[in-house]
């Protein structure tokens, strides 16, 4: 008596339901992934998108607040040119140097300066500035001559430039800083969606790689059609794409730490 070979029931175990087969089973798991995949990578995409479009207004802030503060440092320089010029005529027409300077100096160590080791050239400059102005306090006949008029005039409009270019760099600081901190927080939570799909995505291969459908030798056979229904699609999503983005994002960040401002008294 021969083999009889006993051929599959195509039927029972292709029905479009695949109650049998477990492929209704394979197919609901993989939707249900599917869907929570899809919307995790929106978030994603979202999140980075947000990440790059305040990467580029923080360097357009850092390069705006960089130049007021060179804005600010051009002023003061031609306000201490200002008052070299003051100087300059001071000596020139009083005993000014001999008289104020050298009160002015020792007022300064004994009532601000007595810490200090070392003078800084701003201190200096400052002393500069108020010994002159006290002395045209005490003897207003200069102040009211025309040479010393100009160069007063002068002078009094250079500070409240420099008042203004001050104001609207800190107003600038501020805004950097606060886009610095924003950017960090909006890194963490793009590289937290970045986490959340990459884990989802892995439970979810998982999940269907156990499935007693993806087993079976029906898997194996079907077609890629059948394959592609219970199979979780990451083929739009270009995840390395959007990784390598916020990986950038973040180097540039962390090279640029030293690029933080302080406001400027005025």
């Amino acid at each position: 008596m021969g083999f009889k070979h006993i051929g599959f029931n195509t039927t029972e175990h292709h029905e479009p339901k695949g109650v049998l087969s477990g492929k209704k089973d394979a197919m609901t798991l993989r939707n249900r992934y599917q869907t929570e995949i899809d919307n995790a990578h929106t978030a994603l995409v979202n999140a980075v998108h947000y990440v790059e479009s305040k990467s580029t207004e923080l360097k357009s802030a850092y390069n705006f607040a960089q130049g007021l503060k060179k804005d600010v440092e051009s002023h003061e320089t031609e306000r201490a040119n200002l008052y070299e010029s003051l100087g300059n005529l001071l000596n020139k027409e009083t005993d000014f140097e001999k008289t104020m300077w050298k009160d002015t100096i020792k007022n300064q160590k004994v009532k601000n300066l007595t810490i200090k080791q070392k003078f800084k050239d701003s201190d200096i400059d400052e002393m500069k500035y108020n010994s002159m102005q006290e002395y045209l306090k005490q003897y207003p006949e200069y102040a009211s001559k025309s040479s010393f008029k100009k160069i007063l005039d002068n002078i009094e409009k250079k500070e409240t430039e420099i008042r203004e270019m001050k104001q609207k760099y800190n107003n600038s600081v501020s805004k950097y800083n606060f886009l610095h901190s924003d950017i960090e927080i909006s890194i963490v939570k793009a590289t937290h969606n970045l986490k959340s799909y990459k884990g989802l995505l892995q439970e979810g291969l998982d999940k269907l790689a156990n499935t007693r459908y993806h087993k079976s030798i029906f898997f194996k056979f079907a077609s890629e059609e059948t394959k592609a229904k219970v199979t979780i699609n990451t083929l739009n999503h270009r995840m390395d794409k959007f990784e390598s983005v916020l990986d950038t994002i973040k180097k540039g960040l962390s090279k640029n730490e030293d690029k933080t401002f302080k406001e400027m008294e005025y």
